[in-house]
């Protein structure tokens, strides 16, 4: 059962990443996280989010390589060429700012600030 939950917990780690860097290259994270999409700029952004997974929130290549249905190297594949364009200093404040607003939305996570929500459901109410 841990095991589990530790993948499941994967998952939804790196779909956090999925999901930022989606939203920060306007690239649909269904694209993002599909074997089929083989265009450049979906590749990496797919790279982009394994990156963010790896060195943003501290999970091992095997774990997002696992998370993300990829081959280990891949994943290294991926992480080595991101680790290449940081050489460029634009695009290093752009990964910096990243790594920190998906540190951000992880620790929420982690803090347990909506897991209230997850334990009952959302009603909407008019206004009377």
């Amino acid at each position: 059962m841990n095991s589990t939950k530790n993948r499941l917990h994967d998952e939804h780690s790196v779909r956090l990443a999925v999901g930022l860097t989606g939203y920060a290259l306007q690239i649909p994270s269904e694209a993002i996280l599909s074997a089929a999409a083989r265009d450049h700029n979906v590749v990496r952004a797919r790279q982009v989010a394994m990156y963010l997974s790896h060195v943003g929130l501290g999970m091992s290549l095997a774990r997002v390589a696992m998370a993300m249905e990829r081959d280990r190297s891949t994943v290294a594949h991926g992480c080595h060429r991101i680790e290449d364009m940081r050489d460029d200093p634009d695009i290093d404040a752009w990964l910096d700012l990243m790594e920190n607003k998906l540190r951000e939305a992880a620790d929420v996570g982690q803090s347990g600030e909506g897991r209230g929500l997850s334990q009952r459901p959302l009603q909407c109410r008019r206004p009377t």
